[in-house]
């Protein structure tokens, strides 16, 4: 029988095995290698090279002749070229946990040698299966909703994380809201603030006791309101970019999910969500006056109308800078009635509903009066332009970690302003685009305009004030990152800003912000009953006198410097006017009469206030004339530092 007939003559099933074989062991699947699959793999047992294909484009083609059938030395025999091998060597199917090892680089030219499979480790193969799992791909696929609820499940603990003592601000809003409601509202028209936080955290005090934790916690409980408002926020700014054609069917989900993450991981929201203030409230009724402001422009209802009435009134009863929040969406309504006849009639509408909240502030307004002609803000310096920029940065925390996410929410935000998608690749407009541009307006003209205030009119920029702004740059910044052609850097660059503002609160809740707490410790440490505590200034007043009530001191005398109002508050009625007529040495010798000769002083004393100039080193000096001097505590470079010295009897 010739070579032909034999090779005609063998079974279909062998010839379909030595194909498998093939296909198994990935031959089949090489690009660029081309094997006649009819013919078995003489190339085992010839030697023969294969020919490459030069012309193949990318990869070689390797062109297995046929190979002709050798002479069989007994022509009644048929003798395969390769012999079939016995099922129990494991050279059939590879076992369901094996793995087949490639040619070795050793291997003779004209010879592949046999792959051993290698059973795998435990480990691998249960990586194997748990990949191969059905809770595998599932949990794969809902991995970004889970690193969402981690990212905003940390910020919301770093909002109640703080160990540090209540500071001035702080002190001094306890103090004002657990007295008497009647108490608190004459309380404040020496303090100068309006009085709806006041009020609620009176409320909450009732509740939960007035312990440092507990008069934190509304501020925290607060930030954490402001989180699916700023989803729904983030919502409707990515639905009225899609709207004009600025984004496309994803674009409203990626933003809220943006926004949201950007509000959880903010360094300001967990920094003053974590203090007694009405900052933390400020952003949440922020974010609610513009939701129904939009709302009631989409449909002028008198419930809707209604809520824009009750949320500019919440607004200026909270902090005064709101002012100039609901002055900018004010002028920007009227603006829109003269320049598009189609939005007139919503638009005065709303403009009418804000009005209308001055009837609600009206009862306030003899207190908001005396308090704009005697209160103030007497201890803030003029700020240069550059202020506003620095704000961005202030928001985003300390050091490195600031710096880096305040470039990423310019950059965001200069991309929500001015970009759209346009395949792949963002199409620019210098002018803004919608929204873009509104959100921008919100951002920008109230903190310009603060910073005109500061300038020509003496009121305080500082950096907790600015909430106002802050929801519409997070919004705009966070329409920018969604912007972004890539998905993989639209997820880096968000990992990226969600984990360094993460970084920069937690950094900003676990730093000190008094020494009040160490000072009390101090003192209480070596005072007796009827020692005197002095302060110098009264600024220094209420965080020391609550930290000593909380360890027990209630047996000490206590005096403010040019204060007759105790050291729990601060007088800021004419504050400036009283402190340039004060005199260092009067305090001085007025605390050595009060001590007597058996009492010591404790002088709680730091510099650089101003309209006090060197009054307080000055009274420290006069002190050291007629007693014996040591310095318990030295000033450190906190939020609110200062030092504390120890006057004994008289020599």
């Amino acid at each position: 029988m010739s070579g032909d007939a034999k090779a005609a003559s063998r079974p279909t099933g062998r010839g379909q095995g030595w194909r498998e074989r093939w296909g198994r062991w990935g031959l089949g699947s090489v690009p660029g290698v081309t094997i006649d699959p009819s013919t078995p793999p003489a190339l085992f047992s010839s030697g023969d090279e294969p020919t490459l294909d030069p012309d193949a484009p990318r990869a070689a083609t390797a062109t297995v002749p046929r190979q002709a059938a050798p002479v069989d030395p007994d022509p009644g025999t048929a003798l395969p070229l390769v012999p079939a091998l016995p099922d129990d060597l494991g050279l059939g199917d590879p076992a369901p946990d094996a793995r087949v090892e490639p040619p070795s680089a050793d291997a003779a030219p004209g010879g592949w040698p046999w792959a051993v499979p290698r059973p795998l480790a435990p480990v691998e193969r249960l990586a194997r299966r748990v990949a191969a799992s059905p809770l595998a791909a599932r949990a794969w696929r809902h991995a970004p909703v889970v690193l969402i609820a981690l990212a905003v499940a940390v910020g919301g603990v770093l909002r109640f994380a703080t160990p540090s003592h209540l500071w001035l601000d702080e002190a001094l809003t306890v103090e004002i809201a657990r007295r008497p409601v009647g108490g608190l509202l004459t309380a404040l028209r020496h303090d100068g603030s309006p009085p709806l936080y006041y009020l609620l955290l009176h409320v909450w005090i009732k509740i939960f006791g007035d312990g440092d934790v507990a008069v934190r916690a509304l501020s925290g409980v607060l930030s954490l309101a402001t989180l699916p408002l700023a989803w729904l926020a983030g919502l409707r700014a990515g639905a009225l970019a899609t709207a004009h054609g600025n984004g496309d069917a994803g674009t409203p989900r990626r933003v809220a999910r943006a926004t949201l993450l950007l509000f959880a991981s903010s360094p300001y929201a967990i920094r003053y969500g974590s203090e007694t203030r009405m900052y933390s409230m400020v952003v949440l009724l922020a974010l609610a006056f513009g939701l129904a402001v939009v709302r009631a422009l989409e449909k002028s209802s008198v419930r809707r109308l209604a809520l824009v009435t009750l949320a500019t009134a919440a607004l200026v009863y909270t902090h005064y800078w709101t002012f100039l929040l609901v002055f900018t969406v004010a002028a920007f309504l009227l603006l829109q009635s003269r320049r598009r006849a189609a939005y007139r009639r919503p638009t005065l509408r709303a403009f009418a509903a804000m009005a209308a909240s001055a009837i609600l502030f009206a009862p306030w307004m003899p207190s908001f009066l005396f308090q704009m002609l005697h209160t103030g803000t007497p201890w803030a310096p003029r700020v240069q332009a550059q202020v506003l920029l620095d704000t961005v940065f202030d928001w985003a925390g300390p050091q490195s970690t600031g710096a880096l996410l305040g470039l990423l929410l310019l950059g965001g935000a200069l991309l929500g302003l001015t970009a759209r998608p346009n395949g792949r690749e963002l199409a620019v407009k210098i002018s803004g685009r919608m929204p873009g541009r509104y959100l921008a307006a919100v951002w920008l003209v109230p903190l310009t305009l603060a910073w005109f205030v500061n300038m020509f009119g003496g009121s305080a920029y500082t950096e907790r004030y600015t909430g106002i702004s802050l929801p519409a740059c997070l919004m705009l910044a966070a329409l920018g990152l969604s912007l972004l052609t890539s998905r993989r850097w639209r997820s880096g660059v968000l990992v990226v800003a969600t984990a360094s503002g993460l970084i920069g609160g937690f950094q900003l809740s676990r730093v000190e912000r008094t020494q009040a707490g160490e000072i009390a410790a101090a003192i209480a440490a070596q005072a007796r009953p009827g020692d005197v505590v002095a302060f110098c200034p009264d600024q220094l007043g209420p965080a020391v006198f609550r930290a000593l009530n909380r360890l027990g001191e209630t047996d000490l005398r206590e005096y403010s410097y040019a204060d007759t109002s105790g050291p729990a508050l601060v007088d800021w009625v004419d504050y400036a006017a009283r402190m340039q007529r004060a005199n260092g040495a009067d305090f001085a010798r007025q605390m050595n009469t009060v001590a007597g000769p058996d009492h010591a002083i404790f002088l709680v004393k730091a510099d650089g206030y101003r309209f006090l100039e060197s009054s307080c080193s000055l009274v420290s000096e006069q002190l050291g004339v007629v007693r014996d001097g040591s310095v318990l505590v030295n000033k450190l470079p906190l939020f609110e530092g200062a030092g504390l010295e120890r006057f004994s009897t008289l020599r």
